[in-house]
């Protein structure tokens, strides 16, 4: 930035609670001035060198994002992305000189890599074209803008590249175990980045620019409690059929103790989002399933992010059941393939998660013998009608209006609640602002009524999921209990 100007940039719904406006701190005035305000979810990306503009990024939905360029002296906004197209434009930052900028995108194709904004021309190119055909998961620039990090969604794992600019040369970088690799930053030049797996939890390294490959150092540490987590096994990589032949990606784990072709309980762990995806890093619940003696399946359903924007779009509105019968083939490939029988395979997720767990059970109720629903929504009506307004332009996207409450109706698993007849565990947090509690609570009252195995759990001092140690632990081991109670003996499907 120009010497004298030193600022950070913000969002905030303070003016009104469904938008997101931008502000600018000044920390040489210590005042804040609010310098975009209009509807939408906007956030601040990147200032150029001289501070007087700021790249800003709207969030339309998982599809659909704009970035605009604001000055700062005049007030004036301008759309730096295609008007009137919707791709994906996840904000990078500027490059050195201030004449272009850095966006991931899949701008006219299926899978976002990074691309070049010409901010004079709009001109629009690819930054590394043989990395074209393989989903971007982010990228950062370096304080001098001389270094870019790439990091690339490699089946769910994530591996990290470097580019030297502006001649867009390869760099060697750190070596590392597979694993994902996320919080990539610079300071001068040293890279910081975390790594986790399924037996390693995340830990900050330090590399130098330059250095030997395996010279990355561990900055942090992890207190594991004492348990070896090293021993903890790796997920396998396995794809399944759907009801229409398409392939879906999951993450198998087996307990220490498998032996190969024993039936035996197991878990299908559904991903929130939906525009989510299941990474193979550490899971402390999977390996809390693993040790007392579950396997664990974690399907990428059709809907995920990762595999590009025609995979992602597979769920949106009026196909919404196709990614439910993802989840219930998933379950059917256990039983299949000799892993599990019917009854003894359980359901498990949260949020968009809980609405598959739901879901899935409304579908096959006896293909699965237990399910827990955490912070899941059942009622899309009363789900959109009830969440926090910032939330609800961008979720209405995904599943559909509110003006078209016959179909969110549809979609509801509250309507079949009457086929449901696996034992049910609700979880919620009584101050849950993105799914409230309301949905737990009718889930609850229609499964009683209909004389249906069911308990509620509510934490009274939780939001959208379980943050306090003491109520993580009670969950888990009221879950495990949940479990092993109802998974014991098979059911004829």
């Amino acid at each position: 930035m120009a010497a004298g100007f030193r600022a950070f940039a913000y969002r905030a719904n303070l003016e009104s609670k469904k938008d997101f406006h931008v502000y600018v701190f000044d920390l040489g005035r210590r005042g804040t001035k609010r310098v975009l305000a209009a509807e939408g979810d906007y956030a601040p990306a990147d200032f150029n060198a001289a501070g007087d503009k700021l790249v800003i990024f709207k969030m339309n939905s998982a599809s659909h994002m704009q970035l605009f360029e604001l000055d700062l002296a005049s007030g004036e906004n301008r759309e730096i992305t295609p008007k009137g197209e919707s791709w994906v434009w996840e904000p990078v930052g500027y490059e050195a000189g201030d004449k272009s900028f850095l966006a991931v995108s899949d701008y006219q194709g299926d899978f976002a890599t990074v691309r070049r904004i010409d901010l004079a021309s709009g001109a629009i190119t690819t930054l590394v074209p043989e990395y074209e055909g393989r989903e971007c998961d982010g990228a950062s620039l370096s304080e001098d803008r001389s270094v870019l990090a790439i990091l690339l969604n490699e089946d769910g794992y994530s591996t990290l590249h470097l580019r030297k600019l502006p001649d867009n040369e390869e760099m060697p970088g750190p070596a590392m175990e597979r694993g994902i690799v996320s919080g990539v930053d610079f300071c001068g030049k040293t890279l910081l980045y975390n790594l986790s797996n399924a037996r390693a939890l995340g830990v900050i390294h330090r590399w130098e620019l330059g250095a030997a490959p395996d010279s990355a150092v561990a900055v942090t540490k992890v207190d594991a409690q004492g348990i070896d987590t090293s021993t903890f096994k790796l997920p396998e990589l396995i794809r399944y059929t759907s009801f229409d032949k398409l392939e879906v990606p999951a993450f198998l784990y087996l307990p220490p103790s498998y032996a190969r072709g024993t039936r035996i309980p197991f878990i299908v762990s559904y991903h929130g989002g939906p525009e989510s995806q299941y990474r193979p890093g550490f899971s402390r619940d999977i390996q809390y399933f693993l040790t007392r003696g579950f396997g664990v399946l974690a399907p990428n359903v059709r809907g995920s992010s990762g595999y590009g924007r025609k995979y992602l779009e597979m769920d949106n509105y009026k196909l919404r059941m196709d990614s439910v019968m993802d989840g219930v083939w998933a379950a059917r490939w256990l039983v299949e393939n000799n892993y599990s029988s019917p009854g003894r395979i359980g359901a498990y997720g949260g949020s968009y998660g809980g609405f598959m767990v739901v879901a899935c059970t409304a579908q096959a109720p006896r293909l699965f013998g237990a399910a827990c629903n955490v912070v899941g929504i059942v009622n899309f009506k009363t789900f959109l009608e009830r969440t926090k307004d910032y939330r609800r332009a961008l979720r209405e996207a995904e599943y559909g209006p509110l003006t078209d409450a016959e179909f969110l109706e549809s979609i509801s698993p509250i309507r079949l609640v009457e086929r449901i007849t696996t034992p049910m565990l609700i979880a919620h947090g009584r101050n849950d602002p993105r799914v409230p509690i309301h949905e737990a609570e009718q889930l609850y009252a229609a499964l009683k009524e209909h004389g249906r195995p069911v308990e509620l759990l509510v934490f009274d001092d939780e939001g959208h999921g379980f943050r306090k140690e003491a109520n993580r632990i009670r969950f888990y081991e009221k879950l495990a209990e949940f479990f092993e109670q109802h998974l014991a003996t098979e059911r004829a499907e």
